[in-house]
């Protein structure tokens, strides 16, 4: 799953496209975008820093969600 290379406005704007809808309660320093559907991890954090550093850690969660196909639909959003 190495090689990914996107910012955190390109990660949002791919989560919005694939139905993931802003779920925050409190401030903090990650932004809580919750799965339109039942699955478990209900939720995906994205740090609020323009520097993604945990990119892998992202598709991991989509990747635990859904499986290769929810990966594959991400990265088509990107």
């Amino acid at each position: 799953m190495g090689g990914w290379n996107f910012n955190r406005k390109q990660c949002i704007r791919a989560l919005k496209r694939m139905g993931f809808i802003l779920s925050n309660k409190r401030s903090g320093k990650h932004d809580k975008y919750k799965a339109p559907f039942d699955c478990h991890p209900p939720f995906v954090m994205v740090p609020r820093h323009n520097q993604l550093h945990c990119q892998d850690e992202i598709v991991g969660e989509i990747f635990k969600m859904g499986g290769q196909n929810l990966v594959d639909k991400f990265k088509s959003f990107l």
